[in-house]
């Protein structure tokens, strides 16, 4: 079963510092595709897309590695890190991947999260939580050209111009068009 996630990389692209899997797959995926605040109408390069998503996970569902493990608050605290301005440079900040299955990898920034942790152990580390991730996908000028986070950037693009070539002018009689107009 596939699995969704972030994959935080360091700057370059090069390696994978962490993967961050959701522990079960979301129900449901926010995604907005819109003007950018205070941008020109028209203005191609001003078109963002965020991405909110409920991810889940749960200490208690698959077996720890070790009893001593703290639950799940080593994968919060790298989520929190994601977010918070003081965790990296800001030449070192990772190149961070939303992968929602084989052909949905995007570079994104993390924008926010809300944490509902939900049970603990008896030192109150969080066993359970729910973390909703407001996501918004990085564009080409913030990724420079050249780099691994454009080319995965170009990739995504490309995935998404051949589905969207998939959908053809059938359907103009569930219309009630025999021609277009």
């Amino acid at each position: 079963m596939l699995k969704a996630g972030l994959l935080v990389l360091a700057p370059d692209g090069a390696a994978v510092r962490q993967a961050l899997v959701f522990q079960f797959n979301p129900d449901t995926l926010t995604r907005q595709i819109g003007p950018a605040p205070g941008a020109a109408p028209g203005e191609a390069a001003a078109v963002v897309e965020t991405i909110r998503v409920e991810a889940h996970f749960d200490a208690l569902a698959e077996p720890a590695a070790s009893p001593a493990l703290p639950g799940i608050a080593p994968v919060l605290a790298a989520l929190e890190a994601l977010v918070l301005p003081e965790a990296h440079a800001p030449a070192q900040r990772p190149l961070v991947l939303f992968a929602w299955g084989r052909q949905r990898v995007q570079p994104v920034r993390v924008l926010a999260l809300d944490i509902v942790e939900q049970a603990f152990d008896r030192a109150l580390n969080p066993l359970r939580a729910q973390v909703t991730l407001h996501l918004r996908a990085q564009a080409a000028h913030e990724l420079g050209a050249g780099g691994r986070g454009a080319k995965l950037l170009a990739a995504h693009a490309r995935t998404r111009a051949a589905l969207a070539a998939q959908v053809g002018p059938q359907g103009l009689e569930a219309l009630g068009l025999a021609a277009p107009p």
